[in-house]
């Protein structure tokens, strides 16, 4: 064989599986060289820890997306490798560089709280591995933006300006508002925007409780409340820690007579709660199960044909985050993480939420959030037709705001 006609042979690899196409079950080393590089994707979720509840429902989320494909992507195998977050930033970051360096991992999708995805952020700019984050922070799409990470859910201005406008055109003579805002990254990245999007509506912050992640008790908090006086209670925190606030609120009396109005949460929380306690109660959400786009109905309709129950906020994150991932992987005709982030980076596609872009100097994914107001008993179909949805606002966060001034390079 001429030395040039041998090079490009080797280099194609023509001809080196005909043992395999026998049927022999012989493959040789240069068979075994040939194959198809595979993706090794990790999913970081929370199964134990504060949002344990969560973990299975975001890994059934983000295993439809990879399913949906095939377990395969532009041409290459994937390969699923779950971990646990343990809703803990050292064990998650600890978890994370583990698969990278054992698992050969390249893409990362969670975890669930903010705080922990900080830590895990810095892993992924370590290693040099694509990190999807939901959110819920404004420091991985701001002052701790990178070229690795980016961030799916609304980002905390947008969620906070979409909800604070419509509660207040809603309810203009509700001026006077009490806020139980959860002590870590979520709470004081939503708080701080909450009350910048309070002072055109004249709103006035009448007290501010802060509690600890995973609080049991909110009697000393609501004892403030009560003597606040407040027209509203606003409640700025997440998971566990909305549904047993949210109970405690009503259980004092102070809802359903006065509005209850959460600015994150997900179909998850507002189940745990009878209608009694969501009568008057109005929600701020990155997800509801009737948006009325191609993808969600699909994803919708799957999902309950496979778990009996529409999803929710964290299994749509999980899917959608994952979904992105893989349209970019495919539009950029590769699974370099190099390439899969600058297509990211000019992604603009109609995917679940309807229009979705990435934003490319912070990472940040310019997407719709959701307003409900939750349904008063009489007029649900069933037990998850809990809410209307009230807007889908689209805001573009403003760039002058962001404390993202250099994305970085590779």
């Amino acid at each position: 064989m001429a030395r040039s006609s041998r090079r490009e042979f080797l280099r194609t690899g023509a001809g080196v599986t005909v043992g395999l196409a026998l049927g022999t079950g012989f493959a040789s080393p240069l068979v075994l060289r040939a194959q198809p590089k595979q993706v090794v994707i990790l999913g970081l979720w929370p199964f134990t820890g504060a949002f344990a509840e969560m973990g299975p429902v975001l890994e059934r989320g983000m295993k439809m997306a990879l399913e949906e494909h095939g377990m395969q992507i532009a041409g290459h195998a994937i390969r699923y490798v779950g971990r646990d977050s343990e809703t803990n930033a050292q064990a998650a970051a600890r978890h994370a560089e583990e698969a990278v360096r054992t698992e050969g991992a390249r893409y990362i999708i969670g975890p669930w709280s903010s705080s922990v995805a900080l830590a895990v952020s810095d892993v992924a700019k370590r290693t040099k591995t694509l990190h999807y984050f939901s959110g819920g922070t404004d420091e991985i799409s701001g002052a701790r933006c990178h070229r690795y990470s980016f961030q799916w859910a609304a980002s905390p201005g947008v969620a906070a300006r979409t909800v604070v406008d419509q509660f207040a055109k809603a309810n203009p003579a509700a001026k006077r508002w009490y806020l139980l805002v959860a002590d870590y990254a979520f709470g004081a990245a939503v708080e701080k925007q909450v009350r910048a999007a309070a002072q055109p509506h004249g709103v006035q912050i009448v007290g501010a409780d802060r509690h600890p992640l995973g609080a049991r008790a909110f009697a000393s908090q609501l004892t403030r409340a009560t003597a606040a006086k407040p027209d509203v209670i606003c409640l700025v925190n997440f998971g566990a820690d909305t549904v047993q606030s949210a109970r405690e609120i009503a259980g004092a009396g102070l809802t359903p007579r006065l509005p209850l109005l959460v600015v994150w949460a997900g179909l998850e929380e507002l189940m745990q709660l009878t209608p009694e306690i969501r009568a008057n109660m109005w929600v701020g959400s990155n997800f509801y199960h009737t948006a009325d786009t191609p993808v969600a109905k699909h994803f919708t309709r799957q999902y309950r044909e496979k778990h009996g129950s529409p999803p929710g906020y964290a299994p749509a994150a999980a899917y959608g985050m994952t979904r992105l991932v893989m349209r970019a992987m495919e539009k950029a005709r590769s699974i370099e993480v190099p390439d899969v982030i600058k297509t990211l980076e000019g992604l603009d596609a109609v995917d679940l939420l309807g229009r979705m872009s990435v934003d490319a100097r912070t990472h940040q994914t310019v997407r719709p959030y959701f307003f409900l107001r939750c349904k008063p008993k009489a007029q649900m179909k069933d037990a998850a037709d809990v809410a209307d949805i009230v807007a889908m606002t689209a805001i573009a966060p403003p760039r002058e705001a962001s404390a993202c001034k250099d994305i970085g390079g590779f």
